[in-house]
């Protein structure tokens, strides 16, 4: 690992004690760094003057002001790509990478990042390592949606990094490899932690091949989709090892890591800002959820400040477990493409429960879909030739589980795929969302 991710790792691992008044500090000395930066030299900030509102006549920065600036939206980022780009960056960011995301929201956002901002994330990372027990020496495969077609099969891709004074060898293949061969090359490679989308890692957990029966896997890592309580006991199972979440994205980086003692996310504040907000025209079940809104610190090239991509979670808001002063995620629930909307034009998030599904109703996936604005599709994959156990008790569960009277299917298809990123998700609405009907 870098010199730079080793010197953030180190850090990190003081800064976690931090009260609360000593974090605000701390983050506002960011903060206002990359504010003064995006003001100056990001035209979508200097042009519109969005940010104006935290500057005093004397040129200081009133905090109390900061939920003035506008929430920027993923559409909005998306739309004003372009102008959010920084017209210079400052040369200790490191070098500026642009790619782009993989358009799973339905719009694909074309981001830039820089060195930075990618060591902060890898020493949030190896910090949740720590806190999982892991050594200093390991081997982790990563199993990547590769843009680049940089990592295929069979070779995939190598890095060498040292950290914390040992040696680590990353493995990187792209996701999109069949499961066969994903299974060939962990039994080449014979790794300590393997990470992926959680659906990916669930699907390979039930797939390994019998060379690695005895091999010790230590850690599972799950990124970039939501881990369902099932999808986490599945790949517990098949990978014989705990499970650790990390909530993060392409173009804001990682925003909070799992410790899987715990079962809970802890937030990185020293890398971001994460601010919470109650979600609007949502069902009342959904009341424990919240917007998040992240202004990540280190991203001089393309700074996204109070931006809400559409993420929501639960916040835990019992006492500290321990002497770690960051705040925690109880779980992500998703991203407003996983909510439904109602007949009546409020929102609302499937919450079906696998575990009752399952006493009617045999499968090896499952996913709930709205194809119109009064019809759910429940489609699954079973390896049974009868997999309903009981239909009637099905259909009435299903329909008390449902706010609103909505017409629900059964359909059965022969394996729910991935998006073309790799992605698998539990719930998505394939509608748009128009005006309720009259």
């Amino acid at each position: 690992m870098d010199e730079l991710t080793q010197k953030y790792f180190e850090a990190l691992l003081r800064t976690q004690f931090l009260p609360p008044d000593r974090m605000r500090i701390y983050q506002h000395g960011l903060m206002e760094k990359l504010v003064r930066h995006a003001r100056a030299q990001v035209p979508f900030y200097r042009d519109s003057g969005r940010l104006d509102i935290l500057f005093t006549a004397d040129d200081r920065i009133d905090w109390e002001r900061w939920a003035e600036i506008p929430v920027l939206t993923r559409a909005q980022a998306a739309e004003h790509a372009q102008a959010l780009y920084a017209e210079t960056v400052p040369p200790e960011c490191g070098a500026v990478v642009s790619s782009f995301t993989a358009g799973s929201t339905g719009m694909a956002l074309a981001y830039r990042n820089n060195t930075i901002a990618a060591a902060a994330g890898s020493a949030s990372l190896e910090r949740g390592l720590v806190w999982a027990g892991l050594p200093e020496k390991l081997t982790l495969a990563w199993l990547v949606s590769d843009k680049q077609s940089a990592a295929p099969y069979p070779a995939g891709e190598v890095h060498h990094a040292v950290i914390r004074g040992a040696p680590r060898l990353i493995h990187r293949l792209v996701v999109q490899t069949p499961l066969e061969d994903q299974g060939r090359w962990l039994s080449r490679i014979r790794p300590d932690v393997v990470m992926t989308y959680p659906g990916a890692l669930a699907a390979l957990a039930q797939n390994l091949p019998h060379e690695l029966n005895r091999h010790r896997f230590r850690l599972a890592i799950c990124v970039g989709e939501v881990t369902t309580d099932e999808v986490r006991a599945t790949i517990e199972a098949g990978f014989r090892c705990p499970v650790i979440d990390i909530y993060s994205g392409s173009e804001f980086g990682t925003v909070a890591v799992e410790d899987c003692r715990l079962r809970r996310l802890f937030v990185c504040e020293e890398t971001g800002l994460l601010e919470h907000r109650p979600p609007a025209d949502f069902d009342a079940a959904d009341k424990e959820l919240s917007e998040l809104i992240y202004t990540p610190f280190y991203n001089y090239a393309m700074p996204l400040i109070r931006y809400a991509c559409g993420d929501f979670a639960v916040i835990d808001r019992a006492p500290a477990p321990d002497d770690r002063t960051l705040r925690r995620l109880i779980r992500i629930a998703g991203r407003e493409r996983n909510t439904f909307l109602l007949p009546s034009g409020r929102r609302w998030w499937p919450t079906y429960r696998n575990g009752i599904l399952r006493e009617y109703i045999d499968y090896r996936q499952i996913q709930f879909a709205q194809t119109t604005r009064d019809r759910i599709e429940i489609r699954f994959a079973s390896d049974r030739a009868e997999p309903v156990k009981d239909a009637e008790g099905l259909m009435a569960y299903l329909r008390s589980a449902t706010p609103e009277t909505m017409h629900i299917a059964l359909v059965r298809v022969s394996e729910i795929t991935r998006r073309a990123s790799g992605k698998y998700e539990y719930a998505t609405c394939e509608i748009d969302a128009g005006p309720p009907p009259s």
